[in-house]
């Protein structure tokens, strides 16, 4: 079954972890979608201020999503994505931070964790591979993006280990992998192919072995849930999704689709305050 269901009754829609929420009902998580209209005005729904030209739009469109998630916008939180593998934990006093202007974003940072109340811990994608954690022994929360760079260097696997050395058990931690490009759009070349074989353990499950014009194509999702299995969870701890981001323009930005001119979705997960 798809773990991403689309709340489609909601002002702004998007898409919700139906089986986390539903097991644990403080939990918010999810993946912002785009509309009919934002293809030819991508600012419509991009959440990302290092994208798109008005930024007072942009920090309009976050206040009006916190609002329907039914949290403050003071808790929008987020990194400085650089394709790297840092991870900075979000206490009380760093919550908020890059909610309305990148420069106060968390530094060269990719992954986020917290276990704070009324924190929304966000991150932007237009291809690249969301990644949700959640571990109620502890009530910690993480968000990952891993585009090919992070897949390598581990930035899930390095995750996992943030939460088990905070006093996570291994096998109470969930992970949900969310909308990114799949095969069927994502072709690299052999320097890709080669630093993928590095870190996985059978890289043609992830990597079609017969290269056209010297391009292979690569799903980025099954390799970072490759990277997980690896680290020693569990099939049933980690959800994947089905959708593809270049294959459905309706819902989704895509990069490499639309040539780079385009905005980015916000994958959020939070815990309520109660």
């Amino acid at each position: 079954m798809e773990p991403f269901q689309l709340r489609s009754e909601a002002v702004v829609p998007y898409f919700f972890l139906d089986s986390w929420e539903r097991e644990f009902p403080h939990l918010i998580a999810g993946m912002s979608i785009r509309d009919g209209e934002s293809i030819k005005d991508p600012d419509r729904t991009n959440y990302a201020l290092h994208v798109g030209s008005r930024p007072e739009r942009i920090i309009q469109n976050r206040r009006r999503l916190a609002e329907e998630l039914g949290v403050s916008f003071a808790s929008w939180t987020c990194g400085e994505q650089v394709h790297g593998v840092n991870i900075r934990e979000v206490t009380s006093m760093s919550r908020g931070k890059g909610s309305e202007s990148a420069q106060s974003a968390f530094s060269e940072t990719d992954g986020l964790l917290t276990q704070e109340r009324d924190v929304l811990l966000t991150s932007f994608y237009a291809d690249c591979v969301p990644l949700l954690f959640y571990s109620a022994d502890i009530e910690m929360i993480g968000v990952a993006h891993a585009g090919w760079r992070g897949t390598v260097g581990e930035i899930s696997p390095r995750m996992i280990r943030e939460f088990v050395k905070r006093g996570a058990e291994k096998k109470e931690i969930r992970i949900a992998i969310g909308p990114s490009i799949g095969s069927c759009c994502y072709e690299v070349d052999e320097h890709v192919v080669h630093s993928l074989k590095h870190v996985l353990p059978d890289p043609f499950k992830v990597v079609l072995d017969s290269p056209k014009n010297n391009k292979w194509q690569v799903d980025l999702k099954e390799a970072n849930k490759r990277l997980l299995l690896k680290e020693g969870l569990k099939e049933g701890q980690i959800l994947v999704t089905g959708w593809c981001t270049g294959c459905h323009p309706d819902l989704f930005h895509s990069h490499r689709r639309d040539c780079g001119k385009t905005g980015r979705m916000v994958a959020f997960i939070g815990m309520g305050k109660g």
